[in-house]
């Protein structure tokens, strides 16, 4: 089949999605196990960036907090390959308080759940990005899995749960399909999610990556392109 003529998928995210810690072969990642499982018909662009957020703030001296995934080259790439399906998994950096991981010091630019009632207004200026780029483009909402017990004190379920109902609510407010993988994640038995993470507890593992991928391509390839 002609590239020009195959359903494009673009992946939009942080490290989950990049393929942090998974290694240096890229078959492994979700984007790529995504492209597997929905087949030969579509191409899938793998255009996350580790540590990235939604939360677009500017400190008095010029500073930005956090990552700001809109100022990344790849939120531009994400737009100029006008995709007919954007999957839009971010959140979990905004999930954070900056706290260091032994020390009791605050990182002010990384602390970011205080932007918390923010985020909203943050993550739409990514959907309207996404709809101008591509208007006729189906837009997927995918709310991050679960933080576990991770290695670095900043990132914190409790966090986390601030920040899944405004996706939740985006959702519905855009009437953009959802893909819940928190919810769903947390319905296993602590065990059985934890051995689906790597050592930090908070990217997936290969195994995650396959689940998390196999979860998504479900909600995808059951819906008309």
């Amino acid at each position: 089949m002609d590239l020009d003529a195959k359903i494009k998928i673009v992946c939009i995210g942080d490290s989950i999605t990049e393929g942090f810690g998974l290694g240096d072969d890229p078959s492994v990642y979700y984007p790529s196990l995504l492209q597997e499982f929905l087949g030969d018909e579509v191409i899938v662009f793998n255009e996350g960036v580790t540590c990235s957020c939604v939360t677009m703030m500017e400190a008095e001296d010029g500073r930005t907090y956090g990552l700001p995934y809109v100022l990344q080259p790849e939120y531009d790439e994400a737009l100029s390959i006008a995709g007919d399906i954007y999957v839009i998994m971010l959140g979990t950096n905004d999930a954070v308080d900056g706290m260091h991981d032994t020390e009791d010091i605050q990182d002010p630019y990384n602390n970011m759940i205080s932007f918390e009632p923010l985020f909203e207004t943050f993550y739409q200026y990514i959907i309207d990005g996404v709809r101008q780029a591509s208007p006729n483009a189906l837009i997927y909402l995918v709310t991050p899995v679960p933080v576990r017990n991770c290695i670095w004190r900043k990132h914190q379920e409790k966090y986390l749960l601030q920040i899944i109902p405004h996706i939740r609510a985006l959702a519905e407010k855009n009437n953009l399909p959802l893909i819940d993988l928190h919810e769903e994640w947390s319905k296993m038995d602590p065990e059985e999610l934890d051995a689906l993470y790597q050592e930090d507890m908070l990217h997936p593992n290969a195994s995650g990556a396959f689940l998390l991928a196999s979860m998504i391509a479900y909600v995808i390839g059951n819906r008309s392109y």
